[in-house]
């Protein structure tokens, strides 16, 4: 990586431990998802901004992502349910976004988005990002990792651009908060596999955008 190694293109902290478990339990709560990746990723997605020391959810809009970004579910408007007020009233969720917030330095008028994910490993090699090697076209994505069952495989991949190697892997762990400057790298997971067929697999995880 070479030609970007002046740059801050990957950030990794851990969040404490306290403030994952705060947020942990809403992950039960998920609701189907009723689009293309719905047999494996339940989710919800809500806009928020920061005011005040308070979380503060703004109108609810349709997710929408150019098919030159999301060769997937490109140009498709998705409506997801949002984000439980219970959650986002929560220390654990304003902890997050604080840090994330702190991280990127954005003004305090950003928009936020944020997908609540629980990753299903329903078959042998499910993809935890369907579109493979990507950009979500914003300036700053954020992976927080809040759970795994039953689950090997989800690490989180980046690449220095869409044909390339992956310069960096990691095991998207209980609490681990990586933040990927999405102007200039790409990324995407390994595939999910679990442990004991017998049982429910699964990765638990936000993703900030701003």
């Amino acid at each position: 990586m070479t030609t970007l190694n002046n740059q801050n293109l990957l950030q990794l902290r851990f969040i404490d431990q306290a403030h994952i478990d705060a947020v942990k339990p809403s992950f039960d709560n998920l609701p189907d998802n009723p689009y293309a990746d719905g047999a494996f990723r339940k989710r919800r997605y809500s806009v928020v901004k920061m005011q005040q020391g308070e979380l503060t959810l703004q109108p609810t809009k349709a997710f929408v992502q150019d098919d030159s970004i999301n060769n997937f579910q490109g140009n498709i408007e998705r409506t997801y349910e949002n984000l439980e007020q219970s959650l986002l009233a929560s220390a654990g969720m304003k902890r997050i976004v604080e840090e994330f917030r702190t991280m990127t330095g954005i003004s305090d008028d950003r928009d936020i988005e944020i997908h609540q994910f629980r990753m299903l490993a329903i078959e042998s090699d499910t993809p935890p990002a369907p579109e493979g090697v990507h950009q979500d076209g914003f300036d700053h994505v954020c992976v927080c990792g809040v759970s795994h069952e039953n689950l090997e495989g989800g690490e989180l991949l980046v690449y220095e651009h869409k044909e390339a190697k992956p310069c960096f892997k990691m095991e998207i762990k209980d609490g681990m908060f990586a933040l990927i400057d999405d102007r200039q790298v790409w990324h995407n997971a390994t595939p999910m596999n679990k442990i004991d067929d017998g049982k429910p697999g699964y990765l638990d995880c936000f993703v900030l955008t701003a």
